[in-house]
């Protein structure tokens, strides 16, 4: 409203902007109750109805360079590297074991491995380029530069991979001459602890979820380093893997710089299996802020977005606005809202997994910790600038690269 004239002017417009908020919310819901949809879509489409294997003559499949980054002995670590030896590609596969210590004890599972299967090309690689501060790259490098096939797999030591992932990947490459980079969702099984269980819930629910919903709008680079396919030449044109050695994230700016560069990414309907290694809640919260705190710098928006696609957090503000606009009842807006969130996350696991859970009960329990500790361990990590990784700690600079601190 305004005063009488000569005097000074009050404008009433606090109603109208809490209007304007409350219908803003609704928007942010309806946005992130579609990218749900979506995902429950892209799960049924590509995870339930599997793509099956071209019908093409074996000499038309490339040849295939697995690389495989160790460092120590990851759970089941047999069980996932043999992966790479039991997979059912008509094409030439060679398999190199890229360790940077001498001493590892992962080398003697590897040259175990490796006995198993004469007929493989498999080796394992022994040495540490110093090419940045990103310990993975240091240790890959080697395997890199000695593979002897354009295509590259890159899978990390603790990725179980179903027989027919490589073959359904190349197929999709080979259909697509502008697909540059298949990547698998990694999906979290077995858990033994209570913080095994919050990672496992994480990652089969909310983060799989989102992963498969962004990557089907496919409007940006989305992808995880646990199982990338991509070419050799194509990486080199954009600066070879030695030039993403000052990045903590390597995989996020290699997917960006080749999705720059024109190379488009898609997905298989292939799960990265990663056995559910977490020991304790320090190291799960350990680990969650770390991971916000490395998106923080390279893909900003997206993770000062990231406490909106948070069930807690966005049933709050769809309930107010909900009451706000409407006069319906708060607390049985969130109720419900909470309800269907949940049931729907259930509902994607169950598909995904193919079945049910080892107990309902702790999916359940560790389902209602994880997103009740969402948003405080997003708040700490946000604050920080700096993050401990495989027993060193990097502090961030704003352009996304790191230095070690002593």
């Amino acid at each position: 409203m305004i005063t009488a004239p000569g005097k000074s002017y009050r404008w009433d417009i606090p109603e109208i902007n809490s209007d304007l908020a409350a219908y803003f919310i609704l928007v942010l819901a309806a946005f992130q109750w579609t990218l749900i949809f979506i995902s429950h879509c892209v799960l049924q489409r590509r995870y339930v109805r599997r793509r099956p294997f071209v019908d093409r003559p074996a000499d038309e499949y490339p040849g295939v360079t697995i690389i495989r980054p160790i460092k120590g002995i990851d759970l089941n670590m047999r069980h996932t590297l043999q992966s790479s030896f039991c997979q059912e590609y008509p094409g030439p596969i060679e398999i190199l074991f890229a360790v940077e210590d001498p001493e590892d004890p992962g080398i003697a599972v590897a040259n175990e491995i490796i006995a198993r299967f004469p007929k493989a090309s498999a080796r394992v690689l022994i040495g540490k380029d110093n090419v940045g501060i990103n310990p993975k790259v240091n240790n890959m490098l080697k395997a890199f530069d000695q593979a002897q096939n354009d295509l590259l797999w890159i899978c990390d030591s603790n990725i179980h991979t179903d027989p027919g992932t490589l073959r359904r990947s190349v197929d999709l490459l080979l259909d697509n001459k502008r697909l540059g980079v298949i990547h698998h969702v990694v999906f979290s099984e077995a858990p033994k602890t209570f913080a095994a269980m919050l990672d496992n819930a994480f990652l089969v629910t909310n983060h799989c979820r989102m992963y498969l919903a962004i990557n089907a709008v496919g409007i940006a680079s989305c992808l995880m380093g646990k199982s990338n396919l991509y070419y050799k030449s194509a990486l080199d044109n954009v600066g070879g893997l030695a030039s993403f050695g000052q990045y903590l994230a390597e995989d996020n700016m290699i997917g960006q710089a080749l999705w720059h560069s024109g190379w488009s990414h898609t997905m298989t309907g292939d799960l990265a299996r990663q056995p559910a290694d977490i020991n304790s809640l320090a190291e799960y919260c350990s680990r969650r802020i770390r991971w916000v705190r490395t998106r923080k710098y390279n893909v900003t928006f997206a993770t000062f977005y990231e406490p909106l696609t948070e069930s807690i957090l966005l049933g709050m503000l769809t309930s107010w606005a909900l009451q706000h606009l409407f006069e319906y009842r708060m607390w049985a807006m969130f109720t419900t809202f909470m309800l269907c969130w949940f049931s729907l996350d259930m509902i994607f696991f169950y598909r995904i997994n193919g079945g049910s859970p080892q107990s309902w009960l702790w999916f359940v329990l560790s389902w209602i910790c994880r997103e009740a500790m969402a948003l405080p361990l997003w708040l700490v990590a946000i604050i920080g600038d700096t993050v401990v990784w495989r027993g060193q700690r990097f502090r961030f600079h704003l352009n996304g690269t790191v230095d070690v601190l002593k």
